[in-house]
């Protein structure tokens, strides 16, 4: 009888109708569903754990595991009949103290704290549960776990014995045990084993050895083609269940499947855009050697009247307020695209784009180079409307203009800033150089630009040492205010910044209304004397209305075309000779060569 059960401690068997709840059992009052789970789990997997009881007066009383007797109860009285092969689990182990105190101790803990199954123990009880039949769906019910949870520890059942064994005896760990469930073989799961076992080896170490040569699906080529286009091709993958991915076996096949996509998307790209050539680059970048020898060519940004741009502004307020109606959407639309403006027929029809695909951006499209010009053989190479050195010039010049807005930026800058530093970007992607370096915005020959004195001053030779940054001159610099600092901390950060591919830099311009000819004129020493001849007639055609039925420029010697185009942009009384409207007068003072237009996004 349990009765004579007096020893402290023990594992005894006890018949199931002699026990009953403790009221030291916190858990007086269980939900049916839950004790249906419970009675589910026992008649499939068995009891896995025994109860813990106290020996009264009265009898044992279950302190530790009152779920489980309830369930117990339940099977009792059906008799045991739920499956045909369930065994009636009467007598119970029970683990027995007369002790009251030991008792309430084991109640507090078994209630509050109880300890979780053994990895290969709950292994095992899915597994014993699967060879009986039972769905993935009615394992997780009975256990209270997650479908996923019982799929991935079904996949550690199908490990061999021996490994199992090892990851109950805490000879590997539970992520090593992961890892083999990847070898292609029980063999070769095993020779793996006795290699690793007591041994400190990283998982994922294993895991690459188990499964060489094959790409993960994260990878770009695999998102790229597509996992059903890829077993659609005779592909053959593996799943890893505790990485959530799929492993791909053929990177030949990968490979091909990703040059043959990649190649088609190239041409589709250049048909639907109307570029003359497209060239599909396997790389996740477009590296300067497959560039070096092109000419790069920019988009043309678009210009609004004031009407417009105010209409646009307005436009972009109602949208915000979420009051726009579907035919403001669509002139909303029209006014940004032609801002935005892009690259002309002209530069589509003799220039070509870079399509790759990136780990972060996926399909990429880099934008425009053209090829250099053949020459034929025994033929003079026409001289280029502007030399390499002039259009560099133009550039710095630019660059200049913008630096000299962002001065005054202070919060913008300093936005910047923490976007350079903080946002995980590419170094040819940042737009602050943060050296810090000064950018170069010097032109070669700089008649005609007049960069603000704050700016200019640093493009003079300094010859004299700086402070020694000692406590006292950082104490001094400190002093003198966060506003003295800001100044100083804006000032250095717009030297730094410098021209990129992903259109920041016009975004910025337009932003601020950088305007390039309030620091820059273009003379005859700084640019028209630098160029062809050919520009400057077209130049003189497009600025001055009467130019076509007046042949006299083009008669002229090209250092003279070069002087007249200057008395142009700066002469009043060379305009008022030529009987200039107005509108022709504002149209010469905004004119700027292309090359001192802001190039757009490359992608």
């Amino acid at each position: 009888m349990a009765k004579d059960f007096v020893s402290r401690g023990d594992l005894r068997l006890i018949p199931l109708a002699e026990l009953r709840l403790s009221p030291l059992n916190s858990r007086q009052e269980i939900a049916a569903e839950e004790v249906e789970a419970m009675a589910e789990s026992l008649a499939v997997a068995g009891l896995l754990q025994n109860l813990i009881g106290h020996l009264t007066p009265m009898g044992i009383e279950i302190v530790g595991g009152g779920t489980r007797l309830r369930a117990l109860q339940r099977l009792a009285a059906e008799g045991w009949s739920r499956h045909p092969d369930l065994i009636p689990i009467d007598p119970v182990p029970v683990k027995v103290t007369a002790d009251l105190q030991e008792a309430v101790a084991w109640a507090g803990t078994e209630n509050s704290a109880r300890s979780a199954l053994h990895p290969a123990d709950e292994v095992r009880a899915y597994a014993a549960m699967r060879e009986r039949g039972a769905s993935l769906s009615r394992i997780a019910r009975s256990f209270a776990r997650s479908e996923a949870h019982v799929e991935r520890r079904l996949k550690l059942a199908d490990l061999p014995a021996e490994a199992l064994a090892a990851l109950r005896a805490n000879e590997i760990s539970l992520e090593m045990a992961k890892a083999l469930t990847l070898a292609p073989s029980g063999e070769r799961c095993l020779e793996v084993l006795e290699s690793v076992r007591g041994r400190d080896v990283r998982p994922e170490q294993v895991r690459r050895e188990l499964t060489p040569g094959t790409v993960p699906s994260t990878d770009r080529r695999a998102v790229f083609v597509g996992l059903e286009a890829y077993l659609a091709a005779g592909g053959t993958s593996q799943r890893d269940l505790f990485a959530d991915r799929t492993l791909l076996e053929d990177e030949a096949l990968l490979d091909r499947l990703f040059a043959e996509k990649g190649a088609a998307e190239a041409e589709r790209i250049r048909a639907e855009e109307g570029w003359e050539w497209a060239t599909w680059v396997p790389e996740e970048y477009v590296s300067w050697t497959a560039t070096q020898k092109l000419v790069r060519l920019y988009a043309r940004p678009g210009k609004l009247s004031e009407g417009e741009e105010a209409e646009l502004a307005a436009l972009e307020e109602r949208e915000a307020d979420g009051a726009l109606d579907e035919a403001g959407r669509a002139r909303l639309t029209e006014l940004e695209a032609r801002r935005e403006g892009g690259f002309t027929d002209a530069q589509r029809a003799s220039a070509g784009i870079f399509v790759y695909c990136s780990s972060r951006d996926g399909l990429s499209v880099e934008r425009a180079y053209q090829q250099p010009r053949a020459v034929p053989r025994g033929a003079a190479e026409a001289a280029p409307d502007l030399p390499q050195s002039l259009i560099e010039d133009l550039h710095r010049i630019r660059l200049g203009a913008l630096q000299a807005r962002l001065m005054d930026q202070s919060e913008l800058m300093l936005d910047l800033l923490a976007f350079s530093l903080g946002g995980g970007l590419r170094p040819w992607a940042r737009p602050l150089a943060i050296s810090p370096t000064d950018q170069p915005i010097a032109p070669e020959k700089g008649e005609g630009t007049s960069y603000p004195p704050r700016l200019a001053a640093r493009l003079e030779p300094n010859t004299s040492l700086g402070p020694d940054g000692t406590p006292a001159e950082f104490e001094a610099f400190r002093a003198q205010g966060k506003k003295h600092r800001n100044q100083i901390l804006t000032e250095a950060l717009a030297r730094t910044f410098c021209t990129g591919s992903s259109g920041l830099s016009a975004a910025l311009a337009r932003q601020l209304g950088v305007e390039v000819r309030r620091i820059w004129a273009p003379t005859a020493q700084g640019f028209l004397g630098r160029c062809s001849a050919g520009y400057l007639d077209r130049l003189w055609s497009e600025l001055v209305p009467a130019a076509e039925a007046d042949q006299s420029f083009q008669k002229l010697k090209k250092g003279e075309k070069a002087k007249r185009l200057e008395a142009l942009f700066a002469d009043p009384a060379t305009r008022e000779a030529l009987g200039l409207s107005r509108e022709d007068c504002a149209k010469i003072d905004a004119w700027v060569p292309a090359e001192l237009d802001w190039p757009e996004a490359a992608g």
